[in-house]
């Protein structure tokens, strides 16, 4: 009797154990999935509700992952500190070269150029083979940034109020603000959808920057590549904001040019400096608020994805992650929006040829015109007409954006507030 009961112990035991990593395989793959679907609000949902179900490990792997998306950038960076000083760890080289690419990416976001250099040096040394050649090539180009920039300080903001700003639209309806640099005013877009801040070569004597030769290469929305450099502007103001050590994207003149629309611009104030501000309130008459303490949300509508923002759109009942880029004029519809909704988009519209024009040139594509349209954003909702559906994808990387959000959605209401300390945002 006592050996049946030990042998029916020890079966319930390995029958639980099995249980447990099947539950955890389950589990892990859909995490992964969202994850390779830039699905981050469902993800975060998804593993709270699961992450019971993980091992310890696997628990800490995409808790470090969520925590770079929503902008927990030294979070991220001591969870993944975290797993890579244990002497055991029970997470697979894909799952590891996954976490020093978000390493890499919290470096990144934090400014600090030498150990960006030092991880990068780490994934293509030791974790090679499992990045394809694309991959490869993009970080044996970026590590030259990083390189040029490792003597270079933090970028820092220095703020001592409320403060308050105003923009201006341009000819084709971008926002832009007076942004001095070494007591020259001048005007710059001001994007959040530009993961870096740009200025058009011809400048950077002009305004006595520092400048760095770094011979490499952005890749424009055209697909074509564009040469660059870097410049370092010691101390640039906005308003009564002022920026130390803000780092720009050197520009030939002639790539940020549009002649055939007769639109030239300086440059752009991109993520990184507008991100610095922790909280921007941009009201409908085309002003921009920040205050010195930033309020508390908790929408967690806000994602990043490197440096590109992301927001969570609603669109009937599915939640859709979109571009969040407030350069923008228009909203555009990308083509996994395209897939998921093909049978009503056919149904209701025809194909038709577009052209759009960005840094490198103009491109054509297939698309579709969407002639009414309701999103939600919180507790927000508003119609947009006539948008712009890609019908393929464009460009080199993958991208599994439904879209992109633009001036139209938010020019509706009388404030828009981006909380970048709590990722949300809301329209009131």
């Amino acid at each position: 009797m006592r050996n049946t009961l030990l042998l029916l112990l020890i079966l319930f035991i390995g029958c639980q154990q099995s249980q447990d990593k099947t539950s955890d395989f389950i589990v892990l793959q859909e995490l992964e999935q969202l994850i390779d679907n830039q699905n981050y609000f469902k993800l975060k949902q998804v593993f709270k509700s699961e992450k019971d179900k993980l091992s310890k490990d696997h628990k800490l792997y995409f808790k470090a992952i969520i925590s770079n998306v929503f902008n927990n950038l030294e979070e991220s960076n001591s969870i993944i500190d975290e797993i890579i000083n244990k002497k055991t760890i029970n997470l697979t080289d894909t799952m590891l070269n996954a976490l020093y690419n978000t390493k890499l990416l919290n470096h990144i976001n934090l400014n600090e150029y030498n150990d960006a250099v030092l991880t990068s040096e780490i994934i293509q040394n030791k974790y090679r083979q499992l990045n394809d050649s694309s991959k490869i090539e993009t970080l044996n180009n970026e590590i030259k940034i990083w390189k040029s920039l490792r003597n270079t300080p933090r970028q820092e903001i220095i703020r001592n109020s409320d403060i308050s700003f105003p923009m201006v639209r341009d000819k084709v309806g971008l926002f832009n603000v007076d942004v001095t640099i070494n007591d020259t005013i001048k005007n710059f877009v001001f994007d959040t959808g530009a993961n870096i801040s740009v200025i058009k070569r011809s400048l950077v004597k002009h305004l006595n920057l520092t400048y760095i030769e770094s011979d490499f290469y952005v890749t424009a929305f055209t697909g074509q590549r564009v040469d660059s450099d870097i410049a370092i502007a010691e101390t640039l103001r906005i308003g009564e904001l002022t920026f130390k050590n803000v780092v720009f994207l050197v520009l030939n003149d002639e790539d940020i040019s549009f002649p055939q629309i007769d639109y030239y611009i300086n440059g752009i104030i991109g993520f990184p400096v507008i991100e610095a501000m922790e909280e921007i309130r941009i009201s409908k008459n085309d002003s921009i608020h920040v205050p010195q303490n930033p309020v508390e949300y908790n929408l967690s509508n806000f994602a990043l994805d490197g440096l590109t923002p992301i927001i969570a759109v609603n669109y009937k009942k599915d939640t859709l992650s979109f571009g969040f880029d407030t350069g923008a004029r228009v909203s555009t519809l990308y083509a996994p929006f395209y897939e998921k909704y093909k049978n009503e988009v056919d149904s209701n519209y025809e194909p038709q040829k577009f052209k759009s024009g960005s840094a490198g040139g103009v491109i054509e594509f297939e698309g579709y015109i969407i002639e009414d349209i309701v999103l939600k954003v919180g507790e927000s909702n508003a119609s947009l007409k006539n948008l712009q559906l890609h019908k393929y994808k464009i460009g080199t990387e993958a991208n599994n954006l439904y879209g992109n959000f633009g001036q139209d959605y938010i020019k509706q209401f009388d404030e828009m507030i981006i909380s970048f300390k709590n990722s949300s945002v809301l329209f009131k």
